[in-house]
């Protein structure tokens, strides 16, 4: 059979029923079809994400601090090297080979203790020779005043033994020193830090033998901009942090401070004595905070608890379950904490973690149980 085409508006009609059957049948009768929850996000309610209906905002997750009171101080800060107060290198006073080492590196020796003994034959016969001339000489300075006192001497004669005995006393006591360098013994107390001699090794005079230090207690010398000049005094607290020992303290304090001021630097030499605690050593770098002023009983918070992207000052407190914005006036800092000294009063949570991206009145669901 011949099949004739359809007219072109009866076409139109059959294939916009065709098209109206299949919405139906996806959409489960939907009057709004799949193109409507597309726009919609997805969510029953047509927000965006899911949100509640009514256009209402998921709560933010974030954790909060309690402000809390407490002591905080402000500190200078700058570096300084460790010394040791006493520290010398002991050199020889007479030549001669060694014949005794007494202490070795890192031997810890008492005041007087012997260090080294350089060989002393010569010198202790010198002494010998000497003390027989002094008695030599005492013998004839005898003779010389009895006879003076019988006015059978001249007064040239006398004065001639007198001066030959007081030599002979001068050469007596300079062969027993020389005989005392001999041996060479710690001037004070302390620690071995290196020795530049071996044994058997001959010695000429000033060649150094050993490095004495003592390590307790130590100095650091520091220097301090000439504005802090008013802040400065002896006695005033400090500590340091080394790093061989991380997060350590090591109490110190000021032991001097210099009378002038360095022209070219414009700073102030300032010198710490520090309590070494077994373990720091000369020769250390280390971070210096000098403390200058302490506020008591002052409001503080954790210095990550400030909004990063603010031009002011602020943090967000929690009231009720929602971010409030405040403006704050900072004092001094300590560490990670810095004072409040105005915007807070002490009862509120600040938010430590999660406040970037808040903004005032965002709902925050608390993650933590602040202090």
């Amino acid at each position: 059979m011949r099949r004739w085409p359809l007219p072109y508006p009866l076409l139109t009609v059959l294939l916009l029923a065709a098209a109206g059957c299949g919405g139906n049948d996806e959409g489960g009768g939907d009057p709004g079809g799949s193109a409507g929850r597309g726009r919609s996000g997805g969510g029953p309610s047509g927000g965006f994400g899911g949100s509640p209906a009514g256009g209402a905002r998921a709560a933010v997750p974030v954790e909060a601090v309690a402000v809390e009171r407490r002591d905080l101080s402000s500190y200078i800060e700058t570096n300084g090297v460790l010394e040791a107060e006493r520290e010398v290198d002991l050199v020889s006073r007479a030549a001669g080979p060694i014949v005794e080492l007494g202490a070795e590196e890192n031997q810890v020796v008492r005041q007087g203790q012997l260090l080294a003994r350089i060989d002393a034959d010569e010198t202790r016969a010198q002494l010998e020779l000497s003390k027989v001339e002094l008695e030599e000489a005492q013998l004839a300075y005898d003779r010389a005043v009895e006879l003076s006192e019988s006015d059978l001497l001249s007064a040239e004669d006398y004065e001639e033994a007198r001066a030959t005995l007081e030599s002979a006393r001068a050469r007596a006591r300079q062969n027993e020193i020389q005989l005392g360098y001999t041996e060479v013994r710690a001037p004070f107390s302390g620690l071995i830090v290196r020795r530049y001699v071996k044994f058997a090794e001959s010695m000429a005079v000033n060649q150094p033998l050993f490095r004495l230090s003592d390590f307790d207690p130590l100095l650091c010398p520091i220097q301090v901009p000439e504005r802090e000049l008013a802040k400065l005094s002896p006695g005033q607290e400090a500590y340091l942090v080394v790093e061989a020992y991380p997060g350590q303290r090591f109490d110190a304090e000021v032991l001097r401070v210099s009378p002038v001021v360095d022209a070219e630097t414009g700073t102030i030499r300032v010198t710490l004595e520090v309590e070494p605690q077994g373990k720091l050593r000369p020769g250390m770098f280390a971070s210096v905070f000098l403390k200058t002023e302490t506020h008591r009983d002052t409001l503080v918070i954790p210095k990550k608890s400030l909004i990063l992207d603010s031009i002011t000052d602020a943090v967000f407190v929690v009231d009720d379950g929602l971010a409030s914005r405040r403006e704050l006036t900072l004092g001094v800092r300590e560490g990670d904490y810095v004072e409040v000294t105005s915007g807070l009063d002490g009862s509120e949570q600040v938010v430590s973690i999660g406040q970037d991206g808040l903004s005032d009145g965002t709902p925050i669901e608390l993650m933590n149980s602040p202090g």
